[in-house]
């Protein structure tokens, strides 16, 4: 069933203090892809910051210090799918996560570009691309296969929450993908996720696109200039309730209850979707109405919540 939390007592930090994050591990810019982007002395020439280069299929590698083979986490960052970066994006509070035998690989995927490159689902099929990497090289780099999960944040959290959503989907699969991504008729590579955690996500593109200051941008992103019926369409195939089956898996919703861009309605649409399909028990809301204003809005509390999620991906493992 949909379970709707209003969280407890708020935060005693600093509420001007910015929320610290991960330093970067050794192990940085690891191509799942052969897109590897470009950087900002690159687009220097031109003016423009390397995000309008348009992303790349890169990861970095946050080791667990418990030995493996360790379950995964894909960590996906915010940007409204046109800008933002994994570098230094994971919070320092999912430092929980590795003391609890989690790997956690943050990963960039191609963004949507001005001259309107990488439109969806460029980067739902990255996502996909990234877990398949995993799981073709999890003998090798010591983690179980068998338990992969996602999370993010605003934008990423859409991207988590259509890799729980959209689960056997070919519509959102990676093309030309090589050998090592697709596996053999007896021994397949698949793109399955055990469970996502979608925090403050904007998980309907319709209700994103109201936004003054981000509509003309998921035009971009979904590939048209106006509010016309090429839009709506876009808007529909971007948003994760569309994709709900009886397949889909474990989903974990976050919003604040003043988010002006992921706004808690958005939830309430996905919960309908798992309803509809005959899933309920596998979705689940954090509805935040109380604690520093912040964190009623567009940003997350991670060192309260941090244990319900551990909680929640513990609870999805395969055995």
């Amino acid at each position: 069933m949909v379970t709707s939390v209003i969280s407890g007592c708020g935060s005693g930090n600093d509420l001007n203090a910015p929320a610290p994050k991960l330093s970067l591990p050794p192990e940085t810019n690891i191509a799942y892809g052969s897109d590897l982007g470009c950087t900002d002395a690159d687009a220097a020439p031109t003016g423009a910051p390397a995000s309008d280069c348009g992303g790349s299929q890169q990861l970095d590698i946050y080791r667990s210090p418990l030995p493996g083979p360790n379950p995964v986490l894909l960590w996906f960052h915010g940007g409204g799918f046109v800008a933002g970066d994994k570098s230094g994006d994971v919070s320092a509070y999912l430092n929980a996560a590795l003391d609890d035998g989690w790997d956690i690989l943050a990963v960039n995927y191609r963004l949507t570009t001005p001259d309107g490159e990488n439109e969806f689902p460029t980067a739902i099929q990255d996502a996909k691309r990234s877990v398949r990497w995993v799981k073709a090289n999890a003998q090798e780099q010591d983690w179980d296969p068998t338990n992969v999960a996602a999370m993010g944040e605003s934008a990423g959290g859409n991207i988590a929450a259509m890799l729980a959503a959209s689960t056997n989907e070919a519509d959102l699969e990676p093309t030309n993908l090589p050998a090592e991504l697709s596996g053999s008729a007896t021994a397949p590579i698949d793109s399955t996720v055990i469970a996502s955690i979608a925090l403050v996500p904007v998980t309907d593109l319709t209700l994103f696109a109201q936004n003054d200051a981000w509509g003309d941008l998921v035009n971009r992103y979904v590939g048209c200039s106006s509010n016309s019926k090429l839009c709506e369409e876009g808007y529909a195939s971007g948003s994760v309730q569309t994709h709900v089956t009886a397949q889909s898996q474990p989903l974990l919703s976050l919003h604040g209850i003043n988010d002006p861009l992921a706004a808690a309605e958005q939830g309430v649409l996905l919960g309908d979707a798992y309803a509809a399909a005959g899933i309920l028990p596998r979705f689940s809301q954090i509805v935040v109405s109380d604690g520093p204003e912040r964190y009623q809005g567009h940003e997350v509390d991670y060192e309260r919540f941090v244990g319900r999620f551990l909680e929640f991906f513990n609870a999805s493992k395969t055995t």
